[in-house]
């Protein structure tokens, strides 16, 4: 089961190649009010993530990783 949900640095990092695609399509589609909004919610998720990581011991590039991760990793399972 842990194995099934790894996820790479590679993943991550074409998860925020999109995400940034994403906002900036809201931006050229809604207006740069709805690019804000969306920004902002992955902002916020990886802020959250952040935080949880270092409260989870991790400290400096360790827990950046770790939420970065978290926030962006989901491409990898694409």
């Amino acid at each position: 089961m842990r194995e099934m949900f790894r996820v790479s640095i590679g993943g991550a990092h074409v998860g925020f190649v999109m995400t940034v695609f994403v906002v900036f399509l809201f931006a050229a589609i809604g207006g740069p009010a709805w690019a804000l909004i969306v920004g902002g919610a992955v902002a916020l998720c990886f802020t959250i993530a952040l935080v949880a990581a270092v409260r989870g011991g991790r400290r400096g590039w360790a827990a950046a990783k770790r939420a970065y991760l978290w926030t962006f990793g989901w491409a990898g399972w694409l």
